[in-house]
């Protein structure tokens, strides 16, 4: 849990330096006024402004899409991707060809690798 790149504990060390610098009833007023400043910026013209181009800002994207007409392009996307996925789902694994398992080694190794063939061979 993060607020500003503050985490629980650097909180925790600014408050207690806070009370510390500020004292008891310091922190009380220090509080107060802090509310009141906030308050004055949120209702402030100008803070208004910037969350209004914030805003512009992010439906800017959804915008040029519409705009360039892609949203029907991405929806026809869609629309074939799910009808694909759909066909795929359909298909069993049964249908299809299962390759054959190759068989085991069936070549017999060369007679000098085989000493018991050897001793055979010798007694013969």
């Amino acid at each position: 849990m993060e607020f500003l790149g503050i985490g629980p504990l650097e909180l925790l060390l600014i408050i207690v330096i806070a009370i510390i610098v500020l004292g008891p009833k310091g922190m009380v007023k220090a509080a107060r006024e802090m509310g009141v400043l906030i308050r004055k910026v949120a209702k402030s013209p100008l803070w208004r402004d910037v969350m209004d181009t914030s805003r512009e800002i992010r439906d800017i994207p959804q915008k040029i899409v519409r705009e360039a007409g892609i949203e029907d392009d991405l929806e026809e996307l869609r629309r074939t991707t799910q009808g694909t996925i759909s066909e795929i789902k359909k298909t069993s694994f049964t249908e299809l060809p299962i390759a054959k398992k190759p068989a085991e080694n069936t070549m017999t190794p060369p007679e000098k690798d085989n000493p018991e063939k050897e001793k055979s061979g010798e007694e013969k």
